[in-house]
């Protein structure tokens, strides 16, 4: 299966809209982000405070997190560490997004990826090419296709045994 770098072929990997939580605390970069995966027909949940972000995931469940590092209170490190750890979204799959960009920082963020409580699937440094990012998103979200899948048929059972309990 081949994908060009056309948005539209991002739509039918999967037949609903795949939720997408962007956490970076600079508006510019997460509007160019939002802008660059809403055409590709992605539905974004952003913010700009990491606090907000961990709330955001625990209560939306998103397919996949975008995720800075350098934030003011909690770092992107730490705020990591926190999805991995709680139960709901500890398999999300997450792309760090950093201003540290040169070879020495991205060894590192590897580093720190191998560490379990801190795994990341991707790692883009600023500035970056909008191409380049949905690239990056539609790679990691074909790598994670059995999880979530897996989400969406859990779903869909949770609402039909909803449904008949009304």
């Amino acid at each position: 299966m081949s994908y060009s770098n056309e948005p539209s072929t991002v739509k039918n990997l999967w037949p609903d809209e795949l939720k997408i939580l962007i956490i970076d605390d600079n508006q510019d970069i997460l509007n160019l982000i939002r802008h660059s995966l809403e055409l590709a027909g992605f539905r974004i949940i952003r913010t700009t405070k990491p606090e907000e972000g961990l709330d955001l995931a625990r209560r939306e469940k998103p397919d996949l997190i975008i995720l800075d590092i350098m934030m003011p209170r909690i770092d992107g490190i730490e705020l990591l560490r926190r999805v991995r750890r709680h139960p709901q979204i500890s398999k999300t799959p997450v792309i760090v997004v950093s201003a540290r960009a040169s070879s020495v920082d991205q060894l590192r963020m590897l580093q720190v990826g191998l560490n379990m409580d801190s795994e990341i699937d991707a790692f883009i440094g600023k500035p970056f090419n909008p191409t380049s990012l949905l690239q990056t998103v539609k790679n990691v979200l074909l790598k994670h296709r059995d999880f979530l899948l897996a989400k969406k048929h859990n779903k869909n059972i949770y609402k039909a045994s909803a449904a008949t309990l009304h």
